[in-house]
């Protein structure tokens, strides 16, 4: 009769603790993967807000900018615009107090909190301009009818003061 081999005999004498050390791998690598996707989703979020705060910011100053082309077409405006005199150097640099706007915020502007700051709408002095059929040529040469424009600038701010958009547009005042 043959005698088991020793191994065979004991087989908790074969194990020299591999499971451990498999099981810790894994936990370190399951560990990497969670770190990486909360960094994800962190940033996945921070990118979200940002893009909501800028939607605001832009839906606000459409909003101002067509309340300042209405402000303008109005009687009362088409009063005042001929008075009008501080000119925007740099439209995209405007930080809304200087020049001081034409109007201090947009009327009717109700915004629940979600906003960091009223719209702003700016209106430029009037410019002497020649009419080409559908466009305007400021150089003033050549043309058949003189017409007068105005720039519209309007600041809208998101939910935070970083979040900033300005448009502009040109209205032609018959």
């Amino acid at each position: 009769m043959s005698t088991p081999s020793p191994n065979r005999r004991k087989p908790h004498l074969r194990q020299q603790g591999s499971a451990l050390v498999i099981s810790l791998v894994f936990l370190v690598v399951m560990t990497l993967i969670a770190v990486g996707a909360m960094r994800d989703t962190t940033l996945q979020e921070r990118m979200a807000g940002n893009l909501r705060d800028r939607s605001l910011a832009f839906q606000a100053a459409e909003g101002a900018l067509r309340e300042g082309e209405n402000w303008l077409l109005s009687p009362a405006g088409r009063l005042t615009a001929g008075n009008l005199a501080a000119e925007l150097p740099t439209p995209e640099a405007w930080n809304g107090v200087a020049p001081a706007p034409t109007q201090p915020a947009a009327p009717g502007f109700s915004d629940g909190g979600l906003h960091s700051g009223n719209p702003l709408f700016h209106i430029s002095p009037p410019q002497i301009a020649r009419s080409r059929g559908s466009t305007l040529d400021i150089s003033g040469s050549g043309g058949s009818d003189i017409v007068v424009s105005h720039e519209v600038t309007a600041r809208g701010v998101g939910g935070s003061n970083t979040a900033v958009v300005i448009l502009q547009s040109t209205v032609v005042v018959d």
